[in-house]
Order: C-alpha cells, then sequence, then structure tokens
C-alpha cells in the first residue's frame, strides 16, 4: 500500500509507527472526544482497520528498533483483523471507539491495550501477551474472549465498563495470567465473567466491583487457581459468585460485599481450598452460600455478616474442614438454616452475639462436627430454631452462657451423644423447648437452676461434676423434668456423682427419690410392697427408721404386756416373765430369748402379739431388701 493510498490519519500512523511515537488525533474538547461519541468526529480522525493491520503486520525497516503503535482517539472502521498474526511491537490504543470487535485469535504480541476504548467485544482465544493485557476504563458492549489465552504479565481491567447483558461479558476459561488479574477502580459488568480453571500467578484482585447477572454467573470461578490470593472486598454483585473446587494458595476475601442471588446460590464454593483463609465479614448475602467440603486454612470468617435465605439453607459447609478457627461473631445475622454437618475445625468455633433465625426448622446444624477447642454459642448469641449437634466432639468445653434458645413447643437443643469436656448452659433466659443430653459425655455441667429448660432429657447422661454443687432436693426437680419419665441411670449418675464428692447423704437421698419413681412404674401389689418398704426403712436408705419402728412396736407391747401379764404355757421352772423380753422376742423371729415359749397371750393381747410377729417378719423382710440394695450400689 502506498502512502498516497493513505488518508491523512492513516498515513500519520504509518510515519509514526517505526519510531514508536505517538499519535493523537483527539480535538481536545472532553465531551467530543469520549469514544461513546465517535459517531461526531470526523473523517481526520477516521481509520480504516484493514489499513491498519498491514501496517502493523510489515517488516519492520532497518533502524526502527522501537515500533510500536501508540494511537489515541481515533475511530476504527471495519474489522481490525489480526487473527494468528506475530506482532513484535506494543499495541496500544486509547480513547479509541472500533465499530467491530477486533479479531485476535491466536495473535501473538509483546504488549497489547485497549486503554479507554469503546469496543463491541474482543475475539482474543488462545492469545499470547509478552507483557500485559491493559482494558483499563474501557467500555466493552460484547463479549471479551480470551479462551486459552496466556498473559506473560498483567491483565488489567481497572475501570472497566462491560456490558453484554444476558450473556458472557467475559469469557477467559484456561486463562494463564502469570501475575495479577486486576478489576478495581469502579469496574463494573453487566454480564456473566467466566473465568472456569483460570491460573493466576499473582493475586485476583475486585475491589469494589459492580457485577450484574442476575440469575447467572457474576463470577465464574470454577477449578480457578491464584497463587497469591483472592480479593473482592465492597462488591455489588447480582448474580452468583462460583468458586467450586479453586484453589488460592492466600486469602480469599470478600469482606464488605453485597451479593443477591435471591432463592439460589450466591456463593458456590464447594470442594474449594482457601489456604490463607475465607472472609465474609460483613457481607450482606442473599441466597445461599454453600461450601461443602471445602478445605479453609487459617480462618473462616463470617463476622458481622448478613445472610438471608428465609426457610432455607443460609450456609452449607457440609463436611468442610477448616485448619484453624471458624469465627460467626460481632452481629452475624443468618435467616435461614447454618449447616456444619460433619465439619472439623481445628481451633475454636465463634458464635458469640450472633442470631440465628429459622422458626419451625434448624437454625443451626452441627452434627457428627469437631472441635478442637471450644465451641462458644455464648455472649449474647440467639437461636430461633432448632439447634442440632448430635455426635459433636469438642475438645474443650460448649458454652451457652448468656445464650437464648427459643423453640416453642419443640426441640431447641439436641446434644446426643455428644463429647466435651465442658458443658455451660447457664443461659441469658429459660431455653423454650426440650433440651436432648441422651447419651452425652461431659466432664463439668454447668448451669443454672432458674434457667433449666422445661423439659431436658437424659437418658444416657454421663458427666462427672455438676456446677453449682446443689442438695439432691434441687437435684431432683431436675431430673423430674425429663419427659421420658423414670429413668434409673439418670438417678444412679446423680448419684454416683454425689457419693463421688464423699456427699453420702445426698446420695441416698437420690437412690430413695429413685425407687419412689420406680414404683409407680409397678403392678398394684409390687406398689403396695414398695409402700411398706417406703415406710419402714425408706428402701434400705433410712436404717433409723426401722429402729423407730422396733422402739415404737417395742413400747406398745412392752406397756400391753405389763398390763395383761400372759399366762404361762406349763407349771414348773420358768423364766419369769418380762413384758420388753417377751415384747422383743415376738418382734425378732430369729433370736430367742425363751419368753415366746414360755408364755401364752390371751385375748386382745393374743392379737397383739400376732401383730408383733407379723410386724417383726414385715421389719426383717424390708431391712434385708434394703441391705442388699445398698450394698448393691456400692
Amino acid at each position: 500500500m502506498r502512502i498516497a493510498d493513505l488518508n491523512a490519519a492513516e498515513e500519520s500512523v504509518a510515519k509514526a509507527l517505526a519510531y514508536g511515537r505517538r499519535v493523537d488525533l483527539r480535538s481536545g474538547d472532553a465531551a467530543l472526544d469520549a469514544p461513546e461519541n465517535a459517531g461526531e468526529w470526523g473523517p481526520e480522525r477516521t481509520i480504516r482497520a484493514d489499513v491498519l493491520a498491514e501496517l502493523l503486520l510489515r517488516p519492520p525497516q532497518e533502524g526502527t528498533a522501537k515500533r510500536a503503535l501508540r494511537l489515541h482517539g481515533a475511530r476504527i472502521v471495519g474489522q481490525l483483523g489480526l487473527a494468528f498474526a506475530e506482532l513484535d511491537l506494543p499495541v496500544m490504543f486509547h480513547q479509541c471507539a472500533f465499530d467491530e470487535r477486533p479479531d485476535l485469535y491466536h495473535a501473538r504480541t509483546r504488549f497489547l491495550s485497549f486503554g479507554e476504548c469503546l469496543l463491541p467485544g474482543l475475539v482474543a482465544s488462545n492469545i499470547q501477551v509478552e507483557g500485559n493485557l491493559r482494558l483499563s476504563g474501557c467500555h466493552s458492549t460484547g463479549e471479551l474472549r480470551l479462551v486459552s489465552g496466556r498473559i506473560s504479565g498483567n491483565l488489567l481491567l481497572n475501570g472497566a465498563r462491560l456490558a453484554n447483558p444476558g450473556a458472557k461479558a467475559i469469557d477467559a476459561e484456561h486463562l494463564d495470567i502469570a501475575s495479577h488479574l486486576r478489576a478495581e477502580d469502579e469496574f463494573s459488568c453487566d454480564g456473566e465473567i467466566v473465568l472456569t480453571a483460570v491460573r493466576v500467578g499473582a493475586a485476583v484482585v475486585f475491589d469494589g466491583a459492580r457485577l450484574h447477572a442476575p440469575g447467572g454467573l457474576a463470577f465464574g470461578g470454577s477449578n480457578i487457581i491464584v497463587q497469591v490470593g483472592l480479593f473482592g472486598r465492597s462488591m455489588e454483585v447480582d448474580g452468583e459468585i462460583t468458586l467450586r473446587s479453586g484453589h488460592v494458595s492466600g486469602p480469599l476475601t470478600l469482606r464488605g460485599s453485597r451479593i443477591t442471588n435471591p432463592g439460589a446460590i450466591a456463593v458456590r464454593a464447594g470442594g474449594l481450598n482457601a489456604e490463607g483463609g475465607f472472609y465474609l465479614s460483613l457481607a450482606d448475602v442473599e441466597g445461599q452460600v454453600r461450601m461443602e467440603s471445602a478445605v479453609i486454612g487459617r480462618s473462616l470468617n463470617l463476622d458481622g455478616a448478613r445472610l438471608s435465605d428465609p426457610g432455607g439453607m443460609a450456609v452449607l459447609a457440609d463436611g468442610v474442614t477448616v485448619n484453624g478457627v471458624l469465627q460467626a461473631r460481632d452481629g452475624l445475622t443468618a435467616e435461614g438454616e447454618i449447616s456444619l454437618l460433619d465439619a472439623a475445625v481445628s481451633g475454636p468455633v465463634r458464635f458469640e452475639g450472633a442470631t440465628l433465625i429459622n422458626p419451625g426448622g434448624r437454625a443451626l446444624s452441627a452434627s457428627g462436627i469437631t472441635v478442637g477447642k471450644v465451641f462458644n454459642l455464648c455472649s449474647g448469641f440467639t437461636a430461633r430454631g432448632r439447634i442440632k449437634l448430635t455426635n459433636a466432639r469438642i475438645g474443650s468445653s460448649l458454652c451457652l452462657d448468656d445464650a437464648t434458645l427459643e423453640t416453642p413447643g419443640g426441640e431447641a437443643l439436641r446434644c446426643w451423644r455428644l463429647e466435651t469436656r465442658e458443658l455451660a448452659m447457664r443461659t441469658a433466659t429459660p431455653i423454650e423447648g426440650a433440651v436432648d443430653l441422651r447419651h452425652a459425655t461431659i466432664g463439668v455441667l454447668r448451669d443454672d437452676p432458674d434457667m433449666w429448660p422445661e423439659a431436658i432429657r437424659m437418658d444416657g447422661l454421663s458427666y462427672e461434676v455438676l456446677e453449682p454443687m446443689l442438695p439432691a432436693e434441687r437435684r431432683l426437680r431436675w431430673l423430674r423434668r425429663d419427659p421420658d419419665g423414670y429413668l434409673p441411670n439418670a438417678y444412679g449418675q446423680l448419684a454416683a456423682m454425689y457419693q463421688r464428692l464423699g456427699n453420702d447423704a445426698d446420695a441416698r437421698d437420690t437412690l430413695l427419690a429413685s425407687q419412689r419413681q420406680r414404683r409407680g412404674t409397678l403392678a398394684w401389689y409390687a406398689r403396695a410392697w414398695g409402700h411398706v418398704q417406703d415406710v419402714s426403712v425408706g428402701y434400705g436408705y433410712r436404717p433409723l427408721r426401722a429402729a423407730s419402728w422396733l422402739l415404737a412396736l417395742l413400747t406398745v407391747g412392752a406397756v400391753a404386756f405389763s398390763m395383761s401379764e400372759p399366762a404361762p404355757l406349763s407349771i414348773g421352772q420358768l423364766p419369769s416373765f418380762n413384758p420388753l423380753i417377751y415384747t422383743l422376742d415376738l418382734l425378732l423371729p430369729i433370736i430367742d430369748f425363751g419368753q415366746e415359749r414360755a408364755f401364752s397371750p390371751a385375748g386382745p393381747t393374743q392379737w397383739l402379739s400376732y401383730g408383733l410377729i407379723a410386724a417383726g417378719w414385715v421389719l426383717a423382710t424390708t431391712i434385708a431388701a434394703g441391705l442388699t440394695r445398698s450394698l448393691r450400689r456400692m
């Protein structure tokens, strides 16, 4: 192509290209120079795309080692076709307007910039850029296609405005970026961003970005690999963020972002590996957060977040592994269920001051969770819905001090087969709903009698110490709150604790109460015999009561027989009649003092003697039964 065939703008480019000089076709009027107003630009600012492509593909002339395209304020008409091109020079457009999307499919260049340009899209699959690909400040109205490309430097999207509603705004699947991917400075995108299996050698930064893809992939980062960290702080996102099976060697943070995808998944991070932690603190999420089987290093942080999926699953983190601390404090609010089934947290789990709301459903499901240190649901924690900690293993303490649990008419807390060194249940208000501690194994159980729930199930509950150390009379009221009725194990456990601590009186009171409760489960004749044992010797736990009965009967008999002495049975050498010894001989069925065989009462005293003999056998039998029961407990 001859210079004579070029218009003035093209001629300027041809002359400047060889020496890398800038060609600036702007008028100086900021409003007119905006690429959106390119329709008002005259022919002096117009460059044909095919001419520009030919100029770029010309072999360099001798003495032009600094070749570069630096073009400002031009309108490029037609399609810039550079597919499979080998461009050994930097190509930089600034505030240019393209009528058609440039085609750089499988092209190779040293540096490529479309700063503040107007693009109807970009075809750049398999592109190789030996430097930066700069799209900062550009306005794209179509798809930026970068599939399987390779960028040796940074991909820069700072301040860019991308608009391809209902379709992909960026398709960069399998893109390899050696350094940073940056989309800051009020970057906005109306359309899907697909970054599936992208590899980034440094950081991905979307701080302050505005992403709009209702019902679609606002940020599609499945299988993404990031070496330094992924930062999406204070974003506004309408649609889904996907990080499924991604690997971030540093921190992954969405702190302070607002993510909206109601009735669907807002954050999908199943199988994610975030070595430096996953931070959703202060985030406002409408929709579900899913991170099942994710592996999180250092911290999974939900402090101060607002998570909303009413009636659904606010957080689904079943099988998550946190090699550090799980923090959900400082005003966290979750509408919907938080599920941590079979999760493993090496450090503490902290929900201090959090509010979980899922009336009629589960507010927190953590069955099978393993926690290395404390599990705090305390210090202002509130749950309006069930808490399920079945088969949980907690290394240090499960704390519910100063918490509020509300599940009226249902089960507020299930700790079936819980294992922990300490359970603190000094709640702020009495728990509304039942508490299930069946078959739990607890070292120290701390509670407050004023805050006991109306119903607490304790069959198989095992503990070493109860604090405060209340007398048996008060602790028995605690046992009677079990809706399952009489449970011998519960009474035996309480009595064993008193015995370990040397409080034998309270242990006996507990075992006596156990027998009285058991009596109500027996047939009528067994209940009758139980009443006899209770009245006579307190089931063997009140031995002095037998002595009192014996003394009373002995006194009655001695007085009666002294007033009406029985007649001797034979004439001869007989012992002298002694009313006291005679009565004692009647009462004690085994010991024989010789008085009963020597004398025979008549009339009313005969019936009295029969009664004393019967009473003696009853006392002997009940004492024997009681002693046997007591020895069996020792």
